[in-house]
C-alpha cells in the first residue's frame, strides 16, 4: 500500500509541474480571470471573441464558462466568478441588493445588448479587484 501511495504522489507531484510548464502559468502568476458567460449560443462567439482580445492585450488568462443566465448570475453572486454577462431581461434584484457587484456596462453584438456585471472583490475575497475591473471594462468597451 505505501509503495502505491509513494507513485501517486510522484504522479501528483510530476502532474503539476506539466501543468504548470504546458499552461504557462506559473504558481506565482495571477490566476485565471473567470468569467460567467449567460448569453447563450448566439452571443458566445462576441464574448469570446472580446475576451481573447483582452487576453492578447494584457496577457491575463482567463476562463469562459457557458453558463444559463441565472447560473451566471448565482456564480457572481458567490465570488466565482470575477465578471458575468448576462441578457437585459435576466433578474439581478437579489445580486445588487446584497451588493455582490455592480453593472459595469453593456456588451452589444448583433444588435443585441446584455448586461456586464462586475463582482464586487470587498464582499467576495477571490474576486480580484483590478482584474474583475479590467475585464469588465473590456467587455463593456465599444
Amino acid at each position: 500500500m505505501s509503495r502505491l501511495r509513494t507513485w501517486l504522489s510522484l504522479g501528483a507531484a510530476g502532474s503539476c509541474a506539466l501543468i504548470f510548464s504546458v499552461s504557462g502559468c506559473a504558481p506565482d502568476a495571477p490566476r485565471a480571470l473567470v468569467l460567467a458567460d449567460g448569453t447563450g449560443v448566439v452571443h458566445s462567439v462576441g464574448v469570446n471573441d472580446r475576451v481573447l482580445f483582452f487576453q492578447q492585450k494584457t496577457g491575463r488568462q482567463v476562463r469562459v464558462l457557458v453558463v444559463p443566465p441565472e447560473q451566471a448570475v448565482l456564480l457572481a453572486g458567490r465570488g466565482e466568478a470575477d465578471v458575468a454577462v448576462v441578457p437585459m431581461d435576466t433578474s439581478l434584484k437579489d445580486f445588487l441588493a446584497r451588493e455582490d457587484g455592480t453593472v459595469a456596462g453593456v456588451f452589444t453584438h448583433k444588435g443585441d445588448r446584455m448586461k456586464v456585471l462586475e463582482v464586487n472583490a470587498q464582499q467576495h475575497p477571490k474576486v480580484e479587484p483590478k482584474g474583475a475591473h479590467d475585464l469588465a471594462s473590456a467587455m463593456t468597451a465599444p
